[in-house]
């Protein structure tokens, strides 16, 4: 791991040949969906080989911590096992889209800060990358429309950190002629194809090289630009925990719908209760002290649904803003396809600081037959 958060330290090591650790930490716009070949043609693909080209000494180790559609909320409980356990000598933070680009959302501006605070206070210097969905961009695109870019750029400037800033890059290159947004986006709205990721790409390697000519220093600034409420938080694996009748502990599923989404990548054992066991299950409890608490585990097409409460109170789960919330939260893949992925649901976000018991109960529709919940941590944060 890096002796302090500075570019020009980093740049020195690897001129000098150093053995060197990075991470690529974000969504699937990190880890190359819809690239021809995510290892090699993605962004993160793009800027590894730059980096071995940049410095033909250095014996680098590239790790990939992106899980494609989550946001810096999971990643405040991801940050131990997926970049922190391997020791970083720089790493690539992703997140600004997956936590809702045109949203002012707090909690997650203080997730995502958390995660800054934590990686410099370790001596890592990190680079935000600020990436994009096919309709950021256009005739009407204004760049003080999109306000998750602008809340992280002003983070940016409070920690020093590197920028990789894809918006302004792709607007000239669409403006100058040079590519089209269905060129760029020619699958989906969400992923590019190899042209939109190789300027994803120049972006970073550019924000890069920016940092390394001005030896920029990450710093820790005294004071957080909008709170360190998630600072305190524990990941309460199931598996090491007393388990109520009709529940055991179980290994996580080998194969998934996309690599990404491959949740033995990303979790432990799991607690696990099947549907042909139904008679004797008993709920889950699970005593904690926090404001924040999500569920990680994983699902196939079958996974139970549950229900959950906080010292008593009913949990309501709102797909969205057109929907009526409800009692029962889905834990099923089956508005995927047919496949197994890891799954992340944020249970409660405001609670009052302090102790809490929270109980889930899995549900059994009488239309259904078959089917699992697997639950590999309880994610609680805040005080």
């Amino acid at each position: 791991m890096a002796a302090t958060p500075s570019f020009a330290d980093f740049d020195r090591r690897a001129r000098n040949g150093e053995p060197l650790s990075v991470v690529f930490f974000g969504g699937s716009l990190t880890w190359g969906a819809n690239a021809s070949d995510p290892q090699i043609t993605s962004y993160r693909g793009l800027m590894a080989q730059y980096l071995r080209t940049k410095y033909p000494k250095t014996p680098f180790i590239f790790h990939d911590a992106a899980i494609g559609g989550t946001g810096s909320k999971l990643g405040l409980f991801r940050l131990q096992r997926d970049v922190l356990a391997h020791n970083p000598d720089l790493v690539l933070l992703d997140f600004t889209a997956n936590d809702d680009l045109f949203s002012r959302d707090l909690p997650a501006l203080t997730s995502y800060e958390c995660l800054l605070r934590e990686l410099i206070a370790q001596h890592i210097p990190v680079m935000q990358v600020f990436l994009g969905f096919k309709f950021n961009f256009g005739a009407d695109w204004k760049p003080e429309g999109i306000p998750r870019v602008l809340a992280h750029k002003q983070l940016a400037a409070a920690y020093h950190t590197a920028t990789g800033d894809c918006f302004p890059l792709i607007q000239r290159r669409l403006l100058g002629g040079q590519a089209t947004l269905d060129q760029l986006w020619p699958f989906d709205g969400g992923h590019p194809d190899d042209a939109g990721y190789r300027l994803f790409f120049e972006a970073a390697r550019d924000g890069f090289e920016q940092a390394v000519a001005e030896q920029r220093l990450c710093i820790v600034p005294d004071k957080p630009v909008f709170g360190d409420q998630y600072r305190n938080r524990q990941r309460i694996g199931l598996a090491e925990q007393a388990l109520p009748a009709g529940w055991q502990v179980s290994k996580t599923y080998r194969t998934s719908l996309w690599f990404d989404g491959l949740s033995s990548r990303w979790m432990g054992d799991l607690a696990m209760c099947d549907s042909k066991d139904k008679a004797i299950i008993q709920p889950l409890t699970v005593a904690f002290s926090g404001t924040l608490i999500g569920l990680f585990g994983e699902a196939d097409e079958n996974g139970l649904s549950f229900r959950a409460s906080v010292d008593g109170q009913p949990l309501l789960y709102q797909a969205d803003s057109k929907t009526a919330p409800t009692e029962v939260w889905p834990c099923n893949v089956k508005h995927l396809g047919t496949g197994r992925l890891f799954v992340w649901r944020e249970l409660a976000g405001n609670l009052a600081p302090g102790k809490h018991t929270l109980v889930l109960q899995p549900v059994f529709p009488n239309d259904q037959t078959a089917g699992q919940l697997r639950i590999e941590s309880i994610c609680v944060a805040g005080d």
